[in-house]
């Protein structure tokens, strides 16, 4: 059993309390700062950006998650909007270690259990001592309540908050899923191209999280694009607090875990199919698929290779059937194909087949179609059993006005 809840419903999550303020280090009339305290006794696990030029808080989380968390501690997870703190050298793991110093001590918790993320402007020291400062103000306010607070002060240019939210049962247990989820540009996987946050109380081990959330990573966040470009400060965290108690028999606990993984995944695909249609100056909705494949590397090459094409993001922006641009985005992959096996489809219409263009018997259903908000394009290789699925958004002149003036 599952079930979604309204769209501005996100249920707390038991052993998890958070707080929100401004600290006023890039915003100054709304909140920027979000403080997660989660009970002793969970379990944390991330997956971070691929990047070369890491952030700073990319940096210090990556480090920590290999170590052994105490797990008679408090987990801690601080996330700052408006300033990435990347490519900051020495003073921006300075910040961190700063941070985490005042953290551990304020929850008598060991440095290692203590996170960080950060979104915003690359290359400008982060004021970590205005940070600091707020510590206690976020400690009065920590509340076990629901995440739209805080799923809205993470958010940057981002258009709207993302959250979602679940009731799953799982051997008569009923248990929850939460999350936000922040990203509108500079996105494409490698991992991660936002930040997400995903909170629950079902019971699983560390081992199995780790798993599970890298697998679901792949099926999801890794699956999307709105610009082709990846973010310094990419992260996931995916933290279970474990207060719910199966008593599981030993053939069970497969069964179990595979119910999780698809709550999982169902939680990470819905939010990174919210990221892509928040995607700056996005008016459509793109999903690709490349199906009959031989591996899926190559499937999943192509698929990005369209999805990444400022042509076709721009075709589909002006509603125009323009299946050459497809052409192009799949032979500059370098892909040796056999080109009288390829099929196109965009909105379930046929517009090639053969090594050239087919009579669309339908031209004006076709134009119709394309007034839609969900756009999905297919390409058939017709040399293999593999497939792969990536969304995308398209590309219009608000990115231009919204990415000319990030800074100010």
């Amino acid at each position: 059993m599952s079930n979604s809840t309204k769209k501005n419903d996100c249920f707390p999550v038991s052993g998890v309390n958070h707080a929100t303020c401004c600290s006023e280090t890039k915003y100054r009339n709304r909140d920027d700062l979000l403080l997660f305290v989660i009970d002793p006794g969970s379990y944390i696990f991330g997956c971070f950006t691929a990047s070369t030029m890491p952030s700073a808080p990319v940096i210090w989380s990556k480090k920590n998650i290999k170590k052994n968390q105490k797990i008679t501690q408090s987990i801690v997870l601080l996330i700052n909007a408006g300033n990435a703190n990347a490519f900051t050298g020495d003073q921006g793991l300075e910040a961190c270690e700063k941070k985490a110093l005042a953290l551990s001590k304020l929850y008598k918790c060991d440095r290692k259990n203590v996170f960080f993320a950060s979104t915003g402007v690359i290359g400008e020291q982060l004021p970590y001592d205005q940070i600091i400062k707020q510590f206690g103000h976020l400690n009065q306010k920590l509340s076990h309540s629901d995440f739209i607070a805080p799923s809205n002060a993470i958010l940057t240019t981002d258009l709207k908050p993302k959250t979602y939210t679940s009731k799953f049962k799982i051997n008569n247990e009923v248990s929850t899923i939460s999350a936000i989820a922040k990203g509108s540009g500079m996105i494409f996987p490698n991992m991660g191209t936002m930040l997400a946050f995903i909170f629950t109380d079902f019971s699983i081990d560390k081992k199995s999280l780790s798993t599970l959330t890298k697998k679901a990573v792949a099926k999801s966040f890794n699956r999307i694009s709105v610009d082709g470009d990846t973010s310094t400060s990419d992260t996931v965290f995916v933290i279970t607090t474990n207060k719910k108690n199966l008593d599981l028999k030993p053939g069970k606990r497969i069964e179990a875990l595979n119910g999780f993984y698809k709550e999982l995944r169902k939680a990470m695909v819905n939010l990174a199919h919210q990221i892509v249609m928040d995607g700056e100056g996005a008016r459509k909705f793109i999903e690709i698929t490349v199906k009959n494949a031989k591996s899926f590397k190559r499937a999943r090459k192509i698929c990005f290779s369209i999805a990444n094409s400022i042509l076709v993001k721009t075709a589909i922006a002006g509603e125009d059937a323009n299946w050459g641009r497809l052409i192009m985005a799949i032979g500059k992959t370098e892909i040796k194909l056999e080109i009288k096996k390829i099929k196109i489809y965009m909105q379930n219409f046929l517009l090639c087949a053969n090594g050239k263009g087919v009579e669309i018997v339908d031209e004006s259903g076709l134009a119709r179609s394309l007034k839609n908000r969900n756009i999905n394009i297919m390409v058939d290789l017709g040399e293999g059993d593999k497939e792969f699925t990536g969304w995308t958004s398209d590309l219009t002149e608000d990115y231009i006005k919204i990415n000319a003036d990030y800074r100010s």
